[in-house]
This record gives C-alpha cells, structure tokens and sequence, in this order.
C-alpha cells in the first residue's frame, strides 16, 4: 500500500453540468484515483487517491487543472504514525490558471 489522502476540490463556478459530469469520468479513470464524489458544502468535490510513494505528485496533477479553484490534501496516517510529526503538503492553486 501507498500513501493515501482525500484531496478536497472546488470547481470553478463557470464550470457547466456536462463538463462536470466528464471531469467525474476523467478523474474516475485515473490510475490513482479510488474514487470521486460530487459533495454538497464547502467543496465541490472529495476525490481519494493512493500513489505508490507520494500523494504531492498526484494532488499537483490535478491542482493544475483548469477547473480547480482550490484544492487541500488530507494525507491518511496510520493509528502508530499520528503522533510523529507530518510535514505539511504544500500544493499552490492560481485561480484561472
């Protein structure tokens, strides 16, 4: 097993029905994607994903997508690893990239 987190995504406010639907299916079919749900809230959208070493990679893959507003990781640690201290990943979103 990799590392794993939950990255939270809002979508551009421009971004229409069907082209929501068809980043859905884009992200969904990306290799280190579990899965992606639409959320009603703060964000738009709470995608997990595992990568064989880093979860920085794959998180700044998608932040550089044109219809991220914004985007925050929530790395996954095991129960013995939650006390240590956990480096904060640092991905930078410019809006209208």
């Amino acid at each position: 097993m990799g590392a794993r987190a939950y990255l939270l995504v809002n979508v551009m406010d421009g971004v229409k029905h069907r082209e929501f639907i068809k980043i859905l299916q884009e992200l969904e079919n990306t290799l280190e994607v579990d899965f992606v749900d639409p959320v009603v809230g703060d964000y738009d959208l709470v995608i997990m994903i595992e990568a064989p070493v880093t979860v920085q990679c794959v998180a700044q893959k998608i932040a550089e997508q044109p219809w991220v507003a914004n985007l925050s990781v929530l790395k996954m640690t095991s129960l013995l690893e939650r006390h240590k201290p956990i480096k904060s990943l640092s991905i930078s979103v410019t809006e209208g990239q």
